[in-house]
């Protein structure tokens, strides 16, 4: 049979992504293999898949999968609450590290301290925070608050890379997953590059860990999210490429400096698309976020771009639609390269 052998790090993440492909074979079980483990896929996934995690094909015998219970299931057994309410306990949650978010039915209210407790026991999870409200201000913190446990610090693993950071405080989208792994196979080998909404480290490290930058000026304006940014610099040994810099990304010295400008950012983001072509030489990339109405997905990303390039030339070399923002709203990303104007 087929399987994905990878590296133990990096293993969940190659599952997550095989799972989301359709591609996991959920008959059969994951071998464990000294430091690598052997994943069984019904067919071969794309190279882009593989290389990002660092995986290979290989073929194995995968023992049969013993059945296993739904977490759900355990947490509505878990749960101290009345059988008519079960029904309203959320399927879907967020886990950073050993945080969990989630978001509750008003009519759970009564109960949301029992309905916590049950999460983590069963999800063995130190803290249970719910979510209240979206994400607010500039610097895009989460509202919620804490329903169990105390501590809201924890160190999430995605894709063998270490995020430190306060879930109370700090934003970290599991939507996003798929675009830091993409990240992470860019090849930027002696390139300068210029993230200009670093946040923790969302792109910046991925690309340092797994890619060969000269240099990538990391800009981050929130000192919280810049402070946990510094400290996963050194958590994922990325000092000798990753220089974090405090403050407004508008305020870097110079032009024309960077190979790759990295625009994370959602909803003004093509505010800054003038700066961030004041930084990128000629021949460079930049890779364009924007919250986009669907109905002007096929145009506005676009042409924003261009009229900010005014007579540069825009090659577009990528362009994705990561996830729902809100009803009849997508988050996307342009891959686009600015030549000279002819």
């Amino acid at each position: 049979m087929l399987g994905a052998k990878v590296g133990r790090r990096n293993a969940e993440e190659l599952r997550a992504a095989l799972s989301r492909a359709g591609l996991l074979d959920k008959k059969h079980a994951i071998i464990d293999d000294a430091d690598n483990v052997i994943i069984p896929v019904t067919s071969e996934p794309p190279r882009s898949m593989l290389e990002a995690n660092s995986g290979t094909m290989i073929e194995a015998d995968f023992p049969t999968r013993k059945q296993r219970r739904d977490p759900i299931e355990l947490i509505r057994e878990a749960a101290d609450i009345p059988d008519r309410l079960l029904r309203l306990l959320p399927s879907k949650w967020e886990r950073l590290g050993d945080i969990g978010v989630i978001r509750l039915d008003d009519a759970l209210n009564p109960y949301e301290d029992k309905v916590a407790e049950a999460y983590a026991r069963v999800l063995r999870l130190k803290t249970v925070l719910r979510e209240v409200g979206g994400i607010e201000g500039e610097f895009r913190r989460p509202v919620s608050r804490v329903v169990f446990g105390r501590d809201t610090v924890t160190t999430h693993l995605e894709n063998g890379i270490r995020y430190r950071l306060d879930v109370a405080d700090i934003m970290f989208s599991s939507g996003n997953e798929e675009e830091r792994i993409r990240m992470a196979g860019i090849r930027c080998d002696d390139e300068t590059v210029v993230d200009m909404f670093a946040g923790i480290g969302y792109f910046s490290l991925p690309l340092a860990v797994y890619q060969k930058p000269r240099k990538i000026v990391a800009c981050e304006i929130n000192p919280k999210a810049h402070s946990y940014l510094v400290e996963n610099i050194a958590l994922n040994g990325a000092g000798a490429r990753v220089q974090p810099f405090l403050g407004d990304n508008r305020t870097l010295a110079g032009e024309s400096f960077a190979d790759r400008v990295v625009m994370g950012y959602v909803k003004t983001t093509h505010e800054f698309l003038p700066v961030a072509l004041r930084y990128l030489r000629d021949g460079g990339v930049l890779h364009y976020h924007e919250t986009c109405p669907n109905a002007l997905i096929s145009q506005r990303p676009l042409q924003r771009l261009k009229e900010a390039a005014q007579r540069r030339n825009v090659e577009v070399l990528r362009f994705k639609e990561i996830k729902s923002y809100a009803p009849g709203v997508s988050h996307v990303v342009l891959d686009a390269r600015i030549n000279a104007h002819a």
